[in-house]
């Protein structure tokens, strides 16, 4: 009779076409750990000067993209959302890292980050997939999760992060020492890499204690580091080897819970990185301009626009959204400005998926992107249009730029149960990241833009795991 079972699962397999095979891979032995190194350029993954041997490894061992293309704006939170949700921002809506905020009147507005998931998207995401599908789901340090309510297991990127953890987790990492007391200050007194540190320690435990079948973990060290430093430098170099080590502390926590065999590991990152050597002040040129008004002491206290800016987007908010006058001024005024790449209106967003301010209020009435070299601030600092970095103390390196610069590439390596030795694909979109997890999982995600990168999945495996899955 077992004979007969397995004889008729092997032909039903047959039978199905690629989209129908993953429903009977669904089970609860089957793991997928998504590890974001944030700010990891995909130029970085080969490059001799890095030292990554086990993300190399992976790559070898499994499949590697020469470049994973981010989508609009090409920052931390709405890449992030992307990574799990399989679209872009016109359809999941996060912008900033937060949400926006605007008052009565309009102006000032400022993005505030302690907000609920569902405060900030209604996108289904994998593990809003996955839990309804009855797998667990964890996340460590991973952006718009705070309360999400469809993970087991939740240490949310806010910043009262520990506040907002989930107790079982919370009181297990205090007992364990992983952090000394549970307050938030607990995380904060460590520098970056140790919080990377703590966050990794975090994840070891739950692969050691309740093996989630979906775990997302977000380490920020690398990003803080091109921040402050620039690519490219000795300390960016030691901050991805410290990612590798960490990686290989996963891998080792994987084979020591004995689930290493059924565990899918995808490495990726949420963007790019470029040196900007200058900064672009648009709130300078708004008020310089007489748009923006300002107090004695250079607060914004009220005027027709004001820009909220990331590297290397901005967005301009109206105080009347119907200023169409207002609107085409600014539109001029930057157009001519020094390191100004792209100003669009919102007739063009979506060109550049990015939603239209009918559909959200997160988005202003005008779109700026800087050219590479050139990062944004919202600072008020001095009357000057275009500055010095390091001179006037702002990021040597950044991100935010059109995801069509190739400086934005983030990295992409999948390894493990599913996957095939030695793919490598051409440039890939980050909307294809969460449709195959969840097709590795078995589950649906049907709101998908992005499809399964079926050319990296081994189906001869995953056939016949699932066949035995099925028996056992």
């Amino acid at each position: 009779m077992e004979l007969l079972f397995i004889f008729l699962t092997l032909w039903l397999l047959e039978g199905m076409d690629d989209g129908e095979k993953s429903d009977l891979v669904t089970n609860e032995e089957n793991y997928v750990v998504i590890i974001s190194i944030d700010g990891f350029p995909s130029s970085l993954l080969w490059d001799r000067l890095a030292p990554i041997p086990t993300i190399r490894s992976l790559a070898r061992d499994g499949a590697w993209s020469i470049g994973m293309r981010s989508t609009n704006p090409t920052l931390t939170w709405p890449n992030h959302t992307t990574l799990v949700t399989g679209v872009d921002a016109s359809k999941h809506h996060v912008l900033y890292n937060g949400k926006l905020e605007k008052r009565a009147e309009g102006i000032p507005v400022s993005v505030n980050p302690r907000q609920d998931k569902t405060d900030l998207t209604n996108a289904e995401t994998i593990y809003d997939a996955a839990f309804k599908a009855g797998l667990k789901t964890a996340e460590v340090n991973w952006p718009v999760t705070r309360n999400a309510g469809t993970l087991h297991d939740s240490f949310p990127d806010v910043p009262d992060n520990v506040g907002h953890m989930t107790p079982d987790l919370l009181w297990e990492i205090y007992e364990e020492g992983i952090l000394e007391d549970m307050t938030t200050f607990a995380l904060w007194q460590h520098s970056s890499p140790g919080r990377d540190a703590v966050w990794v320690s975090t994840a070891i435990h739950l692969i050691h204690n309740r093996m989630p079948n979906l775990l997302l973990l977000h380490l920020l060290h690398v990003d803080n580091t091109h921040h402050r430093i620039g690519l490219n430098t000795k300390p960016g170099y030691s901050a991805l080897a410290l990612s590798d080590y960490m990686v290989k502390d996963i891998l080792a926590a994987l084979d020591s819970a004995g689930v290493r065999d059924r565990t899918t590991i995808f490495i990726v990152s949420d963007h790019g990185f470029t040196a900007t050597s200058k900064t672009i002040l648009p709130n300078v040129i708004l008020a310089n301009a007489g748009f923006l008004e300002l107090s004695e002491d250079d607060r914004i206290v009220g005027g027709k626009a004001q820009a909220v800016a990331n590297g290397g987007f901005a967005s301009i908010y109206l105080s009347d959204p119907n200023d169409a006058e207002s609107a085409e001024l600014i539109k001029k005024l930057f157009e001519g400005q020094e390191g100004i790449h792209l100003v669009i209106t919102p007739e063009e967003y979506s060109e550049h998926g990015l939603p239209h301010p009918s559909q959200t209020s997160q988005i202003g009435e005008l779109v700026l992107f800087s050219e590479p070299g050139y990062g944004m601030s919202g600072s008020l600092q001095g009357e000057l249009p275009v500055v010095s970095s390091a001179e006037y103390g702002f990021s040597l390196g950044h991100h935010g730029f059109h995801a069509d610069f190739s400086q934005m590439n983030a990295v992409f390596v999948a390894s493990g149960y599913g996957i095939k030795k030695g793919v490598e694909l051409d440039l890939i979109n980050n909307i294809s990241v969460a449709p195959t997890a969840a097709y590795l999982l078995g589950i649906d995600l049907p709101d998908a833009d992005g499809e399964p990168l079926k050319e990296i999945l081994d189906h001869d495996l995953l056939k016949k795991l699932s066949a035995a899955t099925e028996v056992n």
